[in-house]
């Protein structure tokens, strides 16, 4: 059984060092395990908070992990390299992993870096929109009107409300300051884009009231999937990050500022103290959304089953996919119970003894 290691780094020179209260037991010392993660160079910085926050603190080292980076060009092109075998960890939605299955793209989702549903749809906080209800004859902010995903999930957020899809308008507004103006400027209501990439303009001080899913609203559709010879042939290794990545999500809940630097600090550019200020408002607000939004949960980072079947059935329902497969097909628990097999408390003591400066 492998266990965590004690590390030391100074704080001023590497911004984080793991800490011997994470030991489990004493262990003889083991060669790394080397793994690569397929990083999608297009997504925004904080979709690889919990790696890089596991790498800066020192969690894949506790674990005996040597862990790589690799940088593609697109979520799919993500997942076609680590279907293939050229990459170990894919960080990814789960939507290509379903939309692409009957491509050829075999990729299991094994454990989740998030708590509840990305989707979600933002409203100014002065507006008079309370409720899903409310978007009665209002026009809705979408990356595109062409995009799957984002389109069908806020047509049936608002279909569990009442409303048909003639009852509303769905309008293109892009990416990240172009989406944000069209709200600010009040070209559209809200705007129905992922959580994460409202959280900087949130902290920034664009004040927005989120709504979520009726029922989809806990389950999570993002996390770390990988193709299932690679599960077989580095389980260990596997179970290994997982349970590095639930370390760096209670440390997210029991010390932003700490997590911050780690992140800042595995990212390799230089920062200041403007940049941690900033990263640290972002993970605060973030906090509730990742995985240990209850740190005593004894299953940080599982995927609901029954939540994802009934996503996928959404997805076949809206033309997406031809069949409704098995959620088995995309997800697994089978390391989550080992990601959890620690101290949680360990982490909380940990955090807690991070100097603040």
């Amino acid at each position: 059984m492998h266990h965590a290691t004690a590390l030391t780094r100074s704080m001023r020179n590497a911004g984080l060092g793991a800490c011997t209260i994470l030991l489990l037991a004493c262990r003889p010392a083991l060669p790394d395990d080397a793994l690569s993660v397929v990083r999608d160079g297009n997504t925004p910085p904080l979709m690889n908070a919990l790696n890089l926050i596991a790498e800066g603190a020192g969690f894949y080292k506790d674990e005996h992990l040597k862990v790589s980076a690799m940088l593609s060009n697109g979520s799919l092109g993500a997942a076609q390299i680590c279907s293939s075998g050229r990459g170990d960890i894919c960080p990814i939605g789960i939507e290509p992993l379903v939309t692409r299955y009957d491509e050829g793209i075999r990729l299991k989702m094994f454990l989740a870096r998030a708590s509840k549903f990305g989707y979600v749809i933002g409203v100014p906080e002065e507006s008079p929109i309370r409720t899903l209800a409310d978007f009665r004859g209002k026009k809705i902010g979408v990356h595109s009107t062409t995009g799957a995903s984002g389109v069908v999930t806020a047509q049936s957020a608002l279909s569990a409300a009442g409303l048909k899809p003639t009852d509303y308008e769905l309008v293109t507004i892009g990416f990240e300051d172009q989406a944000l103006g069209a709200l600010a400027s009040g070209k559209v209501a809200a705007a129905a884009l992922p959580l994460y990439e409202l959280i900087p303009f949130m902290v920034a001080g664009t004040k927005l009231r989120i709504l979520r899913h009726p029922t989809l609203a806990d389950v999570a559709n993002a996390g770390y999937a990988a193709a299932p010879s690679v599960i077989a042939a580095k389980g260990d290794a596997l179970k290994r990050f997982s349970r590095a990545i639930v370390k760096a999500s209670l440390l997210v809940r029991y010390n932003p500022p700490a997590a911050a630097r780690a992140l800042l600090t595995a990212d390799g550019k230089p920062f200041g103290d403007v940049d941690l200020q900033r990263k640290t408002a972002e993970l605060t607000a973030w906090e509730d959304d990742l995985p240990a939004a209850d740190p005593d949960n004894r299953r940080i980072g599982a995927i609901s089953m029954t939540g994802m079947q009934a996503y996928i059935q959404l997805l076949t329902d809206a033309g997406i996919t031809k069949t409704a497969i098995p959620a088995s097909q995309v997800v697994t628990d089978q390391f989550i119970e080992y990601a959890n097999d620690f101290d949680h408390k360990s982490v909380e003591k940990y955090a807690k003894s991070i100097p603040s400066q």
